[in-house]
């Protein structure tokens, strides 16, 4: 990196970020794409990261989620640096069992992976549903690679923008934050929504990244975005670059940083009491 980017980067260091898309073992198409426990340590100690929000790349391959959900409890439950998601999906029966199981178990959110799964965006309402009324977090990962580069043996078919709104559109008014969108596809979501997404639909930023211009737009509406990173599938460095050398104010920037994915938790808390 030049001088500059390391400059900037530390700046981003200060910021404690809240990483909210980070997954613990090993992705299959890319041998150097994998992380354990220590490496995701490593990851935040070297962004300034407060918190990771974790999954388990397994519940993606395994013939369950049950078990990549299990190792992550196991591997990362007892450090108060990670937040704990379960990933369920939607297509197996024993959903509804897994979800009520991670909640008993203390994660603080649920993933869905459609493309990955090969479920259809419709069959992710019923989750929404369930994770509303037991306090979690919902997150729907929209694509974890960018389908330029895919394997041409990975079975992931992103969804459809249309699908997506519609079931923003039909989906309770609960915490719900979307990964993998890049910006014309946040643009084709808002038209589809009539320019109106609710305040509750938050935008994980690891694949909007770009030229610079594309940050200074964040600060017309910090309340919608949070900083995810993807790590280890995606380098983590040009999104902390982005949201340190955006032109917005530093506040919008904290916003986006951290603020938004700590206000995101304190107001499921204060649901639950």
């Amino acid at each position: 990196m030049t001088a500059r980017a390391h400059e900037l980067l530390d700046g981003f260091t200060r910021l404690g970020a809240v990483d909210t898309l980070a997954l613990l073992g090993q992705w299959p198409y890319r041998l150097g794409a994998a992380a354990a426990a220590d490496g995701l340590r490593a990851h935040a100690r070297r962004l300034g990261l407060q918190q990771l929000w974790v999954s388990h790349l397994a519940t993606l391959t395994g013939f369950d989620t049950r078990t990549g959900n299990e190792a992550l409890r196991s591997t990362c439950g007892d450090d108060p640096l990670f937040r704990l998601f379960a990933v369920v999906d939607p297509g197996a029966p024993e959903w509804r069992r897994e979800l009520a199981w991670a909640a008993r178990e203390g994660f603080t959110g649920v993933r869905l992976f459609p493309g990955d799964h090969g479920t259809s965006v419709e069959a992710l309402r019923p989750v929404i549903d369930e994770a509303a009324a037991l306090g979690l977090t919902a997150q729907i990962v929209l694509r974890l690679d960018d389908p330029r580069v895919r394997h041409p043996r990975s079975p992931a078919i992103d969804p459809g923008i249309p699908e997506v709104a519609e079931l923003v559109r039909r989906a309770p008014a609960h915490p719900l934050v979307l990964s993998g969108l890049n910006r014309l596809e946040w643009i084709e979501l808002g038209r589809h929504l009539g320019d109106d997404v609710p305040s509750h639909v938050l935008l994980d930023l690891w694949h909007v990244n770009g030229p610079t211009f594309v940050g200074d737009t964040w600060g017309d509406d910090p309340g919608r975005w949070v900083f995810g990173s993807g790590f280890p599938v995606q380098a983590a460095e040009p999104t902390a670059l982005q949201i340190a050398a955006a032109s917005i104010t530093d506040d919008a920037r904290r916003r986006i940083a951290a603020g938004n994915a700590l206000l995101l938790q304190a107001s499921l808390r204060d649901t639950e009491e």
